[in-house]
């Protein structure tokens, strides 16, 4: 009987939403615990004669927090045992309910979805709705200690004053061009690595591929300072060769495209090197038409990583001559320092400037994201 009834909870999608929260929930309170006994070993050591902010800067970050830890990680643990309950006695009476009761139970279920979707798109997209009307507000509005939903009275004027205040047109060029060349390398290097590690018959593959692995959890902020040293002796610094070489070849492009030419069945490759086909035939011909909605996905994917690249251009480029998009937004505050009042609502209308492209190429191509990112789900 136990057995019949853990079966019918494990059934219900809400049980492993019950599993996630209540693991949430146990680490929240392991960090109140480690915080509290943070807390007791350093006032233990701690001298006399401290001010209390002192004993708080002390303290760390952990400690100081250790109690709303504690309280969100029990209050989470406890809402996720009411849901065991409940789900328990939902799963033992489920089959004693009538045809019409199940019914009713299943419209409420898609009812409470439908409202947790709407609550989490609304979460999601409130940000970007924040920026867009900030960027129509005046300055003495924006910094109103009472924040407002919708602008009073709404400033056009701030998008032409971007473009009069810095070169935006000339960092959408640029971002422009560095992304282009970026996404063609890693196409072709990518999909060449792929075929390689995927179809391929080497000493040493795996390994290799091991190795292009690792490089996904290496951030640039590690390697950042070789890779400047080099483009530094190359003299590539404020050149375009310094934004896009670097970022020629990108790790997670090879492992999405070399799951994907796994799943191709190598008997369409014996069909295609009997009809004359090489290697490059195999890849253009048979593989990437089979792989397309991934192909297209990660391309998209990279895409939007290099318009959104900011910490690379940050550190090659000095002038405005090839400073991109991520960067010129920072610039716009600069342009007003010295200024009485900040000019955020520009800053904002900028920001709103440089997502427009990759919002609209999203919306155009969603399709071919969601199917490729379902289809590499499956891999």
């Amino acid at each position: 009987m136990r057995d019949t009834l853990f079966l019918r909870m494990r059934q219900s999608g809400w049980f492993d939403i019950l599993v996630l929260l209540a693991a949430i929930g146990i680490m929240i309170t392991g960090l109140g615990i480690a915080g509290v006994v943070q807390y007791r070993v350093r006032m233990a050591r701690m001298p006399e004669g401290l001010t209390p902010f002192e004993i708080r800067e002390a303290l760390g970050s952990l400690a100081r927090s250790r109690q709303t830890f504690l309280k969100v990680g029990l209050v989470g643990l406890g809402g996720t045992l009411v849901g065991f309950a409940l789900l328990t006695i939902a799963s033992h009476f489920r089959d004693r309910v009538s045809y019409q009761t199940k019914k009713k139970l299943k419209k409420v279920t898609v009812a409470l979805q439908y409202l947790v979707a709407v609550v989490v798109t609304l979460i999601v997209l409130f940000p970007i709705y924040w920026m867009v009307i900030s960027s129509l507000k005046t300055s003495e509005e924006l910094l109103l200690p009472v924040p407002t939903l919708w602008p009073r009275e709404f400033q056009w004027a701030n998008y032409p004053s971007v473009l009069e205040r810095a070169p935006f047109l000339r960092y959408f060029v640029n971002t422009l061009i560095t992304t282009v060349f970026i996404m063609l390398g890693q196409f072709v290097f990518g999909v060449l690595a792929a075929y390689g590690f995927a179809k391929g018959n080497f000493k040493g593959r795996d390994g290799m591929f091991l190795i292009v692995l690792g490089a996904l959890m290496v951030p640039i902020q590690v390697t950042f300072v070789p890779i400047y040293v080099m483009v530094s002796r190359l003299g590539w610094i404020n050149t375009y060769q310094g934004l896009i070489v670097p970022n020629l070849v990108s790790a997670y492009f090879i492992f999405m495209m070399r799951q994907s030419f796994k799943a191709v069945d190598d008997s369409y490759l014996d069909a295609g090197r009997i009809d004359g086909l090489g290697r490059i035939g195999l890849i253009v011909h048979v593989l990437m038409p089979m792989s397309a909605p991934t192909l297209v996905t990660v391309s998209i994917i990279n895409f939007i990583g290099g318009w959104n690249s900011y910490f690379w251009p940050r550190m090659v480029v000095t002038r405005d001559e090839y400073r991109t998009i991520a960067v010129g937004v920072t610039r716009l505050r600069r342009t007003f320092a010295g200024m009485e009042v900040s000019n955020y609502n520009e800053i904002m209308a900028g920001a709103v400037m440089a997502i427009i492209p990759i919002v609209v190429l999203f919306l155009v191509l969603q399709k071919y994201i969601m199917r490729g990112m379902s289809k590499a789900a499956m891999k």
